[in-house]
């Protein structure tokens, strides 16, 4: 029984330990994965038909953060706090001549506005960086690349619970937009530059909305 009283009583203090204040350092590292919608026009892809497109539209995501936090409170609960975010994205499907997978790498420096409190955070955060485009695509098992780098910029909003000190768990909504002035493909031993895309139906602005979930690292 003396046993069982003594189990109970390091569980009760263990779970007060973890019931304190959470500690929020001031940097702030975090990986995250999630499904992503890419929205707008579709750049050089290799089958226009509506139900393809809509199809090719729905993809993964992945990210990885670092944002540092002053100690100083603009606010009672707020800071301000300069960081850089990286994302990817890929979206792909398949036809009876052919096949698309679009792969998309951002990073930017951003600006995020955190609401803090003791166990959870919350955040706004916006920038503007650097996105490359490409889509390996195969035309009658023949490889079909287009590609091209643009600037974009985003718009982000997360939130936070911590269930550890310094480990919390996140989710995070992410819209990165762009368009395509021009881009490059390459095809059958043949490279061309495609200028003006908007106007043959081939481009113009896109974005991508991205449902994030993962964890955050206090340090």
């Amino acid at each position: 029984m003396k046993k069982y009283v003594l189990l109970l009583g390091l569980l009760i203090q263990t779970l007060s330990l973890f019931a304190q204040e959470a500690s929020i350092g001031k940097s702030i590292f975090s990986v995250h994965a999630g499904p992503s919608w890419y929205l707008g026009e579709m750049i050089g892809i290799t089958n226009n038909s509506e139900t393809y497109r809509n199809d090719l539209r729905n993809g993964v995501a992945w990210d990885v953060n670092y944002y540092y936090l002053e100690d100083k409170y603009i606010f009672n609960s707020f800071k301000l706090a300069p960081g850089i975010v990286y994302q990817g994205e890929r979206y792909k499907n398949t036809h009876d001549e052919g096949s698309d997978k679009i792969l998309m790498h951002y990073i930017a420096p951003q600006i995020a506005l955190f609401y803090v409190k003791q166990k959870y955070n919350l955040s706004l955060s916006t920038g503007v960086g650097y996105q490359s485009y490409k889509d390996k695509s195969f035309v009658y098992d023949k490889p079909r690349n287009v590609s091209m780098n643009k600037l974009a910029y985003n718009l982000s909003a997360g939130g936070e619970y911590l269930f550890f000190p310094h480990v919390g768990l996140s989710a995070k909504l992410n819209w990165i937009v762009t368009s395509s002035e021009n881009y490059s493909v390459r095809y059958h031993g043949q490279k061309w530059q495609v200028e003006s895309p908007e106007l043959s139906g081939g481009g113009g602005c896109f974005s991508q909305l991205s449902l994030l979930f993962g964890m955050n690292f206090h340090f």
